[in-house]
């Protein structure tokens, strides 16, 4: 076993005892770079796009995978999309768990909706 293997099975574990992976976690004492996170949220959206391609997946509950498609995308923290969809971050970290999680929450085609228009309009306005 490889360690991106390795590093995808305890992101596993740790989502399914917490219903969280902490990447987006921020800290006082950031021992993780930019290029970890980065890393870190790539396999993170494997473990997702993996629990989708195994069940199922109905338009709502694709919603999330499009969440965490323009979360790392545009390399946005949980706070970040909590603003802009207007919901908690416990909210958001639900929407991004793994499916298989008891905390795993679908996202309906509403709350994306109203978090791409805030989406849109925050890359508008913060654009250079």
């Amino acid at each position: 076993m490889g360690y991106r293997e390795l590093l995808k099975n305890y992101i596993r574990h740790v989502e399914l005892l917490t219903d969280d992976n902490f990447i987006e976690q921020e800290s006082n004492e950031p021992v993780l770079t930019r290029r970890d996170l980065g890393e870190l949220r790539t396999l993170a959206a494997e473990i997702h796009r993996d629990s989708h391609r195994g069940a199922e997946v109905s338009r709502v509950a694709n919603c999330n995978y499009r969440l965490r498609v323009l979360t790392n995308r545009h390399a946005l923290s949980a706070r970040r999309v909590a603003e802009l969809a207007g919901v908690t971050e416990a909210r958001v970290r639900s929407w991004r768990t793994n499916p298989a999680s008891v905390g795993y929450r679908a996202m309906s085609e509403i709350e994306y909706a109203r978090f791409e228009a805030a989406l849109n309009h925050w890359l508008e306005t913060t654009a250079p």
